[in-house]
């Protein structure tokens, strides 16, 4: 898997990538969401490099794959808490999981491999503040 800059517009871009179609597909729906999310424009995230980052992703995963089977690649945890671990900062990380959570919910069907993806972030990340009760 390449290595990119902590907290560079490809690390991010990479996770998005990730969250999109990490459940086997990328729906309009989800690319959609990670636009109206502000995401990119906060990131320095232009469409171009986006596309090359997801191009980049799906040849690495599939180089790196261990299992194959059904069409399926499985991501290993260890290289996913690696992914993670290129974006550091706090405000970067928040609104990188803002936009993973409106991609993974952007087309309505929460796939086992999104859960995975997203409790994995919080859990490499730090699990937000619990709201206090008024």
């Amino acid at each position: 898997m390449r290595l990119y800059p902590t907290d560079s517009p490809k690390a991010v871009s990479r996770l998005l990538a990730l969250a999109m179609i990490v459940d086997g597909h990328l729906a309009p729906s989800e690319l959609k969401a990670m636009r109206h999310s502000g995401i990119a424009q906060r990131a320095g995230i232009d469409d171009e490099a986006f596309d090359a980052v997801v191009q980049e992703l799906c040849e690495d995963l599939l180089a790196t794959a261990h299992q194959r089977g059904a069409g399926e690649v499985e991501i290993d945890a260890r290289l996913l808490d690696g992914l993670l671990r290129e974006v550091e900062d706090p405000v970067l990380r928040m609104g990188a999981m803002k936009a993973m959570l409106d991609i993974v919910h952007a087309d309505t069907v929460l796939d086992r491999r999104e859960t995975l993806l997203v409790e994995r972030a919080f859990k490499a990340w730090g699990e937000p503040p619990r709201q206090q009760a008024a």
